[in-house]
C-alpha cells in the first residue's frame, strides 16, 4: 500500500486555529442564550407570566364625556355621573347557582329577573358562538351616585331593610309600637290591615313583621350605608363591593357606564331636553360617530347643541385570564406595542343665558296649573332668561331608566306633559292687537284720534262678529280701545287694513316663522289670502281678516314669539333673536365660542308710534278701567296686554275634570318691566284658563315683581332709550 504524505506544519496551524474560533463562537452563543434565558425567566419572569396569563385581548370604544350644561351663574344642570352595569359571560362561570346566590340581595334582582338571567345563560352556554357573550345582569347599579337621579349619595349610619324576593319590594322593619318615622318624626301613613307604613316627608316604607304583606314571602336582610338627599332612598355601594371582590366571581364583569344626569330634575326639562339611546336613524346618518348603545340628545339644548357637546370616542384594549377576569398589564407596552390606545376626548361645556332662581321663579308661579308656557325674555339683546312649561317631566327617567309603565301615563296624558308649551303655538288673542295697531298707525290708515263707535257687536259680510262686553264701550280712540281691549275698534282696523297688511307687520315682528332658539319650537302662522287660498275650504272669505285682526281663528303664536314681538315694540324697534346659549366653555372654563345673538336691525316705525304703544300698554295696567288693573304693582310700574283666545272644545268619552277644563278658553298676558326703561318681557299662555286678565295677568305679576325684586336680570348690558 502506498504511504501517505507528509502533513505541513502550516496547514495543521491553520487547522487548530479554526477550531479554536468554532469553539468561543458555541460558548459565546451558549453565553448569550444562557443571558437571554435568565432574562426572560429572572429577571422578566413576572412580566411574561403575567402575559402567559392572557386568554383574551379585546379592543374596546371608550365613549367620550360629554360636556355639561351650565346655568347663567355656573350651576350645573346637566351633567355625568359614573354608574355601572353588571354582566355575566357563560364560558367564565364556574358555578351559576352560586354567582346569582352573591348577586341577588347585593343587586335586588327579583326571582323573575333571575330565572330571566338563567335562560339566558343556558341559551348562550350551550351554543360556542355565545357562550363569550355577555349576558346582562342589571345596568345603572349604583357606586357614589344616586342611580335615578345622580345626586352625590351621603355616608349615613348603616339602615336595616328587608327586602321581598319575589316582588322586589324594600321595608324597614318597625315594633307594632312604632307609629312614627324615626328619622324625622313624621306621623306614618299606616295601611288598613296596619302591617305598613309610610312616611310622606322621606318616602321611606315601613313594614310590621317578617314576611311580604304582598307576595307572604320570607323577607331578606339588606343593609344601606348611604342616603340621596334628593330622592331620599337609601343605597349600598354595590359595585364597589363587586370590584374588590371581583377575583371570587370568574366570569361576572363590571363595567363602567357614563350616565347623564339632571341635579335639577324637572326645572330645565323641556328647555336642556335629556339624551337616550342611539337610533338604527341615528348611525346611518352619522356613520362612524355613534355605535349601538350610545346616546345622542333627543330634546331642547342636549339635541341642538350635539356636536358641541358630544366629544369625541376613544378606544382602549383589555386583557382577560382563561376565567374572564381582567388582568393588569402595565409594563408590558413594548410587547404589545402594536395595540394602541386612544384616549376620548371630552365635549365642550355649554352655559346658558337661563337662571336656576328664575326658572324656580317660574315653576313656583305656574307649577300647579294644569296646563301653561311662560317666557322671561331680556328686551336688550333676546336672552332667555327663563322658560317652564309644565306639566313637565323628569329628564333623568328618560335616559334610559323609564319603564313601560311610566312612559304609558305620560303618553296617556291629556295635559300633554312632553310638549313644551313656551315654544309652542297657540292662538294670540288680544296680545295680537299691538301688532293690528302698529300696521294700521305705520300704513295710514288711521291716527292716534281716529275713533270708532263700539256697540257690543261688529256687523260685516253678513257675520255679526261680537265685542267680549257685549254692552259696548262706546266712543272709542285708539289709546282707549287697546287698553280696554275694544274687539269692535279693532275688527275695523281689520277691515281697513285688509289681510296682507296685517301679515307683512306681524311677519316683520318675527311671528309666522322660528325665532331660532336653540331647541325644538313651532313657527306659529300668520295667515295671508294666498295661504287661505291654498289651505281653506272655499278659499278666502273678508271675515278671516277680522278674526286675524284680533289673534283668532287661523293665526298662531307661541308664549317665546309674544315675548320677542313685545321686546322690539318697547326696546327703541330693535329685532330680536332670542337665544338660550350664552357660550361655549372647554373643561378649564376657557371660552371656545361666543354663542350670544347680536340684535337685528331696526324695524322702520316712527318712534312716536313706538312710544305710543307703550303709554297704551302701560294704561292696561295703570288704569283702573284696564284689564290687567288688578294686577298692577305698587313697587315696579308694569305695561301689558292681555288676551282671552277662543279655544273651547268638546270631546266625548273624557274625564270629567278633563271636559271641564276644555270648556274654557286660552288665558293670555304679555307684559315688559319697568315699564319706563324695559328690561324684561315676560309671556304666558294658560291653556284652556279662562280670561287673561283675571287668569295669566295675575301670575306674570308676580314672576315680575320676584325677578326684578331680587335682581336676578344681568346688569352691564345697554338698556333701551
Amino acid at each position: 500500500m502506498k504511504a501517505e504524505g507528509p502533513v505541513l506544519v502550516g496547514d495543521l496551524l491553520e487547522y487548530r486555529s479554526q477550531n479554536r474560533w468554532f469553539v468561543l463562537l458555541i460558548l459565546a452563543l451558549m453565553l448569550l442564550t444562557g443571558a437571554r434565558f435568565f432574562q426572560l425567566q429572572v429577571l422578566g419572569g413576572k412580566k411574561y407570566e403575567k402575559l402567559a396569563e392572557i386568554d383574551q385581548v379585546k379592543r374596546s370604544r371608550i365613549p367620550a364625556r360629554r360636556g355639561q350644561i351650565l346655568d347663567s351663574k355656573g350651576r350645573v344642570v346637566a351633567t355625568n355621573i359614573d354608574l355601572y352595569t353588571v354582566s355575566i359571560v357563560p364560558h367564565y362561570i364556574e358555578d351559576f347557582d352560586a354567582t346569582v346566590a352573591t348577586l341577588q340581595p347585593l343587586l335586588r334582582l327579583t326571582d323573575a329577573r333571575v330565572e330571566e338571567i338563567r335562560n339566558t345563560y343556558y341559551e348562550h352556554l350551550g351554543d360556542k358562538k355565545l357562550r363569550f357573550r355577555e349576558v346582562l345582569v342589571k345596568r345603572f347599579v349604583n357606586g357614589r351616585f344616586c342611580p335615578d337621579d345622580g345626586t352625590l349619595l351621603e355616608e349615613v349610619e348603616p339602615v336595616k331593610h328587608v327586602w321581598c324576593p319575589r316582588c322586589g319590594m324594600e321595608y324597614i322593619g318597625l315594633p307594632n309600637s312604632q307609629q312614627a318615622c324615626p328619622y324625622d318624626h313624621t306621623a306614618l301613613t299606616v295601611s288598613s290591615d296596619g302591617r305598613t307604613g309610610e312616611c310622606s316627608a322621606c318616602g321611606r316604607r315601613y313594614v310590621h313583621g317578617t314576611s311580604c304583606p304582598e307576595e307572604g314571602t320570607a323577607f331578606a336582610e339588606v343593609e344601606y350605608n348611604l342616603h340621596c338627599p334628593r330622592c331620599q332612598r337609601d343605597f349600598f355601594d354595590s359595585a364597589a363591593y363587586l370590584l374588590t371582590r371581583n377575583h371570587e366571581l370568574p366570569g361576572v364583569t363590571v363595567k363602567d357606564q357614563i350616565v347623564r344626569a339632571y341635579p335639577f330634575g324637572e326645572l330645565f326639562a323641556h328647555s336642556v331636553g335629556y339624551v337616550n339611546q342611539v337610533t338604527q336613524e341615528d348611525l346611518a346618518n352619522h356613520p362612524g360617530v355613534f355605535i349601538p348603545g350610545e346616546q345622542a340628545g333627543r330634546r331642547g339644548v342636549e339635541k341642538y347643541m350635539e356636536e358641541v357637546l358630544r366629544g369625541k370616542a376613544g378606544e382602549e384594549v383589555t386583557f382577560r385570564d382563561s376565567k374572564g377576569r381582567r388582568l393588569d398589564v402595565a409594563g408590558s407596552e413594548r410587547t404589545l406595542a402594536n395595540l394602541k390606545y386612544e384616549p376620548a376626548v371630552p365635549g365642550n361645556n355649554v352655559v346658558l343665558t337661563m337662571d336656576v332662581e328664575i326658572q324656580q321663579i317660574l315653576k313656583d308661579a305656574v307649577g300647579r296649573t294644569p296646563s301653561a308656557g311662560i317666557v322671561v325674555l331680556d328686551v336688550r339683546d333676546g336672552a332667555v332668561l327663563g322658560m317652564y312649561s309644565t306639566p313637565t317631566f323628569d329628564p333623568n327617567l328618560w335616559t334610559g331608566r323609564l319603564s313601560a309603565e311610566v312612559k304609558k301615563e305620560f303618553d296617556e296624558n291629556p295635559f300633554s306633559p312632553m310638549l313644551n308649551k313656551a315654544t309652542s303655538a297657540f292662538p294670540p288673542g288680544s296680545t295680537f292687537k299691538l301688532v293690528t295697531a302698529l300696521a294700521a298707525l305705520n300704513e295710514g290708515v288711521i291716527t292716534l284720534q281716529t275713533r270708532v263707535n263700539c256697540p257690543g257687536h261688529y256687523d260685516y259680510a253678513g257675520h255679526r262678529f261680537s265685542c267680549y262686553n257685549k254692552y259696548g264701550h262706546g266712543d272709542m280712540d285708539l289709546l282707549s280701545a287697546i287698553f280696554m281691549s275694544c274687539d269692535v275698534y279693532f275688527y275695523r282696523l281689520g277691515e281697513w287694513l285688509g289681510m296682507d297688511r296685517i301679515e307683512h307687520y306681524a311677519t316683520l315682528l318675527g311671528l309666522g316663522k322660528r325665532t331660532g332658539v336653540e331647541m325644538g319650537e313651532d313657527a306659529g302662522l300668520v295667515p295671508s289670502r294666498e295661504w287661505h287660498e291654498k289651505h281653506t275650504k272655499g278659499g278666502f272669505q273678508p271675515g278671516f281678516t277680522i278674526s286675524t285682526a284680533v289673534g283668532q281663528k287661523d293665526i298662531r303664536a307661541t308664549p317665546l314669539q309674544m315675548a320677542t314681538v313685545f321686546a322690539e315694540l318697547t326696546n327703541g324697534g330693535r329685532l330680536l333673536h332670542p337665544h338660550v346659549c350664552d357660550r361655549v366653555e372647554d373643561a378649564d372654563g376657557s371660552m371656545v365660542r361666543n354663542l350670544r345673538r347680536e340684535t337685528g336691525e331696526e324695524i322702520g316705525v316712527p318712534p312716536e308710534y313706538l312710544d305710543f304703544l307703550r303709554k297704551a300698554a302701560i294704561l292696561v295696567v295703570d288704569d283702573e278701567r284696564g284689564t290687567a288693573f288688578k294686577s298692577r304693582l305698587e313697587s315696579i310700574r308694569v305695561g301689558g296686554k292681555t288676551g282671552t283666545a277662543e279655544a273651547r272644545q268638546v270631546k266625548k268619552g273624557v274625564d270629567p275634570l278633563v271636559a271641564r277644563w276644555l270648556a274654557e278658553d286660552h288665558a293670555w298676558y304679555v307684559a315688559f318691566a319697568p315699564a319706563d326703561k324695559p328690561l324684561i318681557s315676560v309671556a304666558l299662555i294658560v291653556e284652556h284658563g279662562g280670561f287673561g286678565g283675571e287668569v295669566a295677568a295675575p301670575t306674570v305679576s308676580e314672576v315680575i315683581y320676584k325677578v326684578l325684586s331680587r335682581g336676578l336680570v344681568p346688569e352691564g348690558k345697554e338698556g333701551t332709550p
